[in-house]
């Protein structure tokens, strides 16, 4: 009787011991984004028969923050959920003057984003795609529901990434059209002067357990 409660308290530790090992070996890995040591941007291509005396812009996003999930089964299970500030958006333009900045600022969150009604853009993602290892990173497509302006697409992002278990470093860029989202893209001088419906998303996250 004694042999056979020492051989049943033994089976009991050892599943214990099972179960806490799969538990650990299946925790996540999560990292939160560095806002300052990450870039976002936004580069928006001018149009129109007078383009010739506009300018190209580029629009950097200063607040956004997020998290990425990694589960030790690998990068293919991994997920991203990202909020962005659309008030935090300003022009990073060298070419036109301080005052041509502030129009260009205005018109922006005035007329276009409407930041003031649409505070928030915000992108969670639902599955990856076409991973592929490329040395010491991978190479895939981050597949999600993009929300902005109002309004919610689901988008497909390409990203090359690098993941050790301190930090996750993610690269890349995205064409957006801005008329999916229920945004009209600025024009002026009865269309004449305008930038194009697409605009091209740059990102380099870095992200740290």
């Amino acid at each position: 009787m004694k042999n056979k409660t020492i051989h049943t308290i033994a089976n009991m530790f050892v599943s214990l011991v099972l179960v806490a090992t799969v538990g650990a070996q299946s925790k996540p890995h999560t990292y939160t984004i560095v806002t300052s040591e990450s870039s976002f941007w936004v580069y928006v291509e001018k149009a129109g028969l007078l383009s010739g005396l506009a300018h190209n812009h580029e629009i950097g996003v200063k607040s956004f923050s997020g998290r990425v999930t990694v589960p030790e089964a690998g990068a293919s299970g991994g997920s991203l959920e990202l909020d962005v500030n659309a008030q935090s958006l300003t022009v990073l333009d060298k070419k036109p003057s301080e005052e041509d900045k502030k129009k260009i600022y205005n018109s922006m969150h005035s007329e276009v984003l409407e930041s003031a009604k649409y505070q928030k853009i915000n992108f969670k993602s639902v599955s990856v795609s076409d991973l592929k290892k490329t040395g010491d990173g991978y190479s895939f497509t981050l597949n999600g529901d993009l929300t902005l302006h109002g309004v919610t697409k689901r988008i497909a992002v390409p990203v090359s990434a690098t993941i050790t278990p301190q930090q996750l470093r993610a690269i890349g860029k995205y064409t957006l059209r801005q008329s999916d989202f229920g945004i009209k893209p600025y024009s002026a001088a009865g269309g004449t002067v305008k930038v194009k419906n697409e605009v091209v998303v740059n990102f380099n996250i870095v992200a740290k357990a």
